[in-house]
């Protein structure tokens, strides 16, 4: 490189002082060296870059378009500047989570607002999506995590499994069935259900259950998602199987969750394989993952 950094600084003050004195004060050095740093840098260059006029100096086209081009490259440091200034202060606060319907009314709220605690700042984006645009969400790196109840089949997304939530009947507090402390796919299959369609994550495990015992379900209204069969249940149009995280909280409190023998489900915490998470997402992962596991082994999870 002909000119070094401080030449080239000591040629940008000038410019912008208009004199030598003026250039001196920005830089805090003496005149003499400015005057003998300008000599050098025409000297090096081999052409003038300002012409002396009564005590100031006027800059030749040579010295305006070098300039020119020496003003972007300060302005790339600027941004410099600022990024590492937000990066070691940690003004990185957005967070792009996701959740599949079922976990969403009840589990998710519960786990950020947790989490938030950590990071009160946090600014956080929602996105409740089918299980397939959940993992196209994760492998765009459109969400930095997310929540679903089926594992992966992704090679750019990763999970690792976390609380395993149980199956319940909900129905109306009279109903003949609202007083069993757990209930079967058989006892069910004598009542009128609302069901899911066969295309999502319940309507598959529980027609799956149901062809196993060779049973035919009494579908009376066929929903997709969780808070759909809940609400139908406590309008008395069928009882419903859905997750233990939907009724928790006292979400419908019309309704009674009786316990349904079958086979346990797993949570699975998402994140993008190549990505790697900012400090303070980081930092809220580990808490929301903290949070799950622990809200799994709490036997009080139903209540309020």
């Amino acid at each position: 490189m002909i000119l070094n950094f401080r030449q080239l600084e000591v040629f940008r003050a000038i410019m912008i002082a208009k004199t030598v004195s003026g250039a001196a004060d920005l830089l805090h050095v003496s005149q003499p060296g400015i005057s003998r740093t300008l000599k050098y840098i025409e000297y090096k260059l081999g052409v003038d870059l300002f012409e002396r006029r009564k005590g100031r100096l006027v800059p030749t086209p040579e010295g305006q378009e070098l300039f020119k081009e020496l003003e972007s490259i300060y302005r790339r440091f600027e941004d410099l500047e600022t990024t590492i200034h937000r990066i070691t202060h940690s003004e990185d606060m957005r967070l792009n989570v996701g959740c599949t319907p079922s976990l969403g009314h009840y589990l998710l709220p519960k786990l950020l607002a947790a989490a938030k605690k950590k990071i009160p700042k946090m600014l956080i984006s929602v996105e409740i999506l089918p299980h397939g645009d959940l993992m196209d969400y994760i492998a765009s790196q459109s969400g930095d995590f997310a929540l679903t109840l089926v594992e992966p089949d992704h090679p750019l997304v990763s999970s690792e499994p976390s609380i395993s939530p149980s199956l319940v009947c909900v129905m109306p507090e009279n109903h003949e069935l609202a007083t069993r402390k757990f209930v079967s796919f058989k006892d069910i299959c004598a009542y009128d259900m609302v069901m899911y369609r066969s295309d999502s994550v319940l309507g598959r495990i529980l027609q799956k259950e149901f062809d196993k015992l060779d049973l035919e379900p009494k579908m009376s209204v066929q929903v997709r998602y969780n808070d759909d069969a809940c609400a139908m249940a406590a309008q008395g149009l069928g009882i419903a199987v859905t997750l233990d995280f939907t009724v928790m909280g006292g979400a419908y409190p019309q309704l009674k969750a009786v316990p349904l023998k079958a086979p346990k489900l797993r949570v699975h915490l998402m994140r993008n394989s190549n990505a790697s998470f900012s400090n303070n997402v980081r930092i809220f992962y580990e808490k929301f993952r903290k949070e799950l596991t622990e809200l799994g082994r709490r036997p009080d999870r139903f209540e309020k």
